[in-house]
């Protein structure tokens, strides 16, 4: 691994503690997963970012859990910031990783923020066809 990569990394596990720091709900997650994984694995946390997200916008999450507008907040800024590493988890591991077309949760992209959004379209071009 170069030093790029090794940059990269760091950017992806500092965009998941970021999350955790600023986003109530995920600590728990984030405990089982350093535990689990012995450490941060970034794009593999965000499986579990995804599916909590969209529990919470379909109302069926923990109520102690994450709720879907600060993590959708959180991660346009994040966006916006383009730091290579955590874009590349924000777009691969969250964004393509959202409900398609009838299921659970489809309609969330609805209130992507309009950074993630111009990705989003980029992923799925014909959302909006």
């Amino acid at each position: 691994m170069g030093r790029d990569d090794d940059e990269k990394t760091a950017a992806g596990v500092r965009l998941v503690q970021d999350l955790v720091a600023q986003v109530p709900g995920f600590e728990d997650t984030y405990e089982c997963h350093v535990f689990n994984e012995d450490g941060v694995l970034s794009h593999v946390f965000f499986w579990d970012v995804v599916q909590d997200t969209v529990r919470s916008y379909l109302g069926e999450g923990d109520p102690d859990g994450p709720d879907w507008r600060r993590v959708l907040a959180f991660l346009e800024e994040e966006t916006r910031r383009c730091v290579p590493g955590a874009i590349e988890v924000i777009v691969t591991s969250f964004l393509c990783d959202l409900p398609y077309k009838k299921e659970p949760g489809y309609g969330i992209e609805a209130h992507l923020g309009p950074v993630m959004k111009e990705r989003y379209l980029r992923l799925r071009p014909w959302y909006e066809a």
